[in-house]
């Protein structure tokens, strides 16, 4: 006996289904994104996870000043940027996986999580070596072979290449400790 087309669907409850539980995966685009390769997907990660996170922080900065429309944006905002990072994760065993690589000449390359990991990892590797800004070297950050971001003296994350006048840290170590306290 055969099942029929669309049983196995019917069977288990609606609360259960993948595409229920995120609505992205029933967008024809959702199935473009799984063709793309792994680095691609992990760096298209990342960023939705940055995305994610800061819409929330916006959310919740108008939610606590009385702006009911602009929070609700923003808290739609991060909901589907959460929901198009788990699609690009793809299967369970991906979500695992740390796709950045801190690189440093002289030292060996550290797997790290996300921006503060990095930070985290190349301000304790500098402070541990005793040289100062100057003679510390800088690193990069990489997902497979492609350099997507730069790491200077001072633990600050900047995109990848040379430093103009008026560029802003992707990650900026200084600004969060200071919201911290």
């Amino acid at each position: 006996m055969t099942a029929e087309p669309g049983r196995a669907q019917a069977d288990c409850p609606r609360s259960t289904r993948a595409e229920v539980r995120n609505p992205v995966l029933a967008l024809p685009a959702a199935r473009i994104l799984a063709t793309i390769d792994l680095d691609t997907r992990a760096l298209l990660a990342l960023l939705f996870s940055d995305l994610q996170q800061e819409a929330r922080a916006r959310a919740h900065q108008n939610w606590n000043r009385h702006k009911a429309v602009m929070a609700a944006y923003w808290s739609a905002v991060a909901t589907y940027a959460g929901h198009v990072r788990r699609t690009l994760y793809g299967p369970a065993g991906n979500r695992n996986r740390t796709p950045l690589l801190l690189r440093q000449p002289g030292y060996s390359p550290i797997p790290v999580r996300d921006w503060a990991e990095a930070s985290r990892c190349y301000c304790q590797r500098r402070d541990r070596s005793g040289l100062g800004a100057r003679d510390f070297a800088e690193a990069e950050l990489t997902i497979g072979d492609t350099v997507i971001a730069r790491i200077s003296y001072n633990g600050r994350i900047w995109l990848a290449g040379d430093w103009q006048p008026g560029d802003t840290p992707l990650y900026d170590n200084a600004a969060i400790s200071s919201a911290a306290n």
